[in-house]
């Protein structure tokens, strides 16, 4: 528990879909993938063993926004399940508060037909069906979702306000940037490169938004999270990808929580979970949590 922190007049929270946290500098990856992320768990608390609740996008995004598991709020698999309108979501707690809230979506995996939407003002999932395509998930590329959340920042900078942003671009299949590449041995075939290459170009376009929230002075009165819904097997455990098994490998995800006048550069070791971020953000704000949670 927090407390209630005075200065928090914004939140904002990001997940990076599937995002191994020990592929991050700050867990302990050699590679410089996370410059940007590196830098915002200095600043304030990493988790070191925060797990997801289910190896799988909708239902674990279900479960970061209720704060509940799948057996509560119902969700249990991708496309064919939708968060009833029963569940609720951080985004309609901050509602009441006069918190104006907005959502970037980075792919359809999350689109507002699964009832992720509940309770935003605004919740672009307006992906263009020519952008790059993993089976029916179309998605859209990070430096687009965070020009669309550094247009809805600086339009909303003298409100309160919660900004959720989803980055899809680590998930299968992945894409190798020039720009974020590793050493004379990186192969863009690889995997561990391209998956690597990914996280890097994902950083990248974080650490603009972070560079929006101080240009527009909201950065030291924001409460940034940053997380993601699962990892990816990587083959480990005999699993490329994710959704298949419960191993470590998949369920353990970052968990960095920036809080105004908050402890700085701080590592818990306790194991947290996705559910925890709903309460957390409750009780930073001063806000009774759901007695349901």
């Amino acid at each position: 528990r927090t407390g209630p922190q005075k200065k928090i007049t914004h939140v904002v929270l990001i997940s990076i879909d599937t995002c191994r946290a020990d592929h991050l500098g700050c867990y302990g990856y050699l590679r410089k993938t996370s410059p940007n992320i590196d830098a915002v768990a200095a600043e304030g608390i990493m988790f070191k063993h925060a797990v997801t609740s289910v190896p799988i996008t909708l239902p674990a995004h279900s479960s970061m926004l209720t704060g509940t598991i799948p057996i509560y709020h119902g969700v249990r698999d991708n496309n064919n399940y939708q968060l009833s309108d029963s569940s609720l979501t951080v985004a309609e707690i901050l509602h009441q508060y006069k918190f104006v809230t907005g959502a970037v979506i980075g792919a359809f995996v999350l689109d507002s037909q699964f009832g992720l939407d509940q309770g935003f003002d605004f919740y672009d999932d307006k992906i263009d069906p020519g952008e790059k395509k993993f089976f029916i998930y179309s998605e859209r590329k990070a430096e687009e979702v965070t020009r669309l959340a550094n247009i809805w920042l600086e339009e909303n900078k003298n409100k309160k306000s919660f900004l959720f942003l989803h980055y899809f671009d680590p998930h299968s299949p992945y894409e190798s940037h020039e720009r974020f590449r590793f050493g004379s041995g990186f192969d863009p075939n690889s995997q561990i490169d391209g998956y690597d290459s990914e996280i890097a170009y994902t950083d990248y376009c974080i650490g603009q938004v972070i560079d929006k929230l101080k240009e527009l002075s909201l950065y030291d009165s924001t409460l940034l999270i940053i997380t993601a819904d699962h990892g990816e097997g990587l083959g480990q455990h005999n699993e490329i990808s994710h959704g298949f098994f419960i191993y470590y490998s998949t369920l353990h995800v970052p968990l960095i929580i920036k809080i105004p006048t908050g402890p700085k550069g701080k590592q818990i070791n306790n194991l947290v979970a996705l559910i925890d971020i709903l309460p957390t953000i409750c009780d930073s704000l001063g806000i009774d949590v759901p007695k349901h949670i």
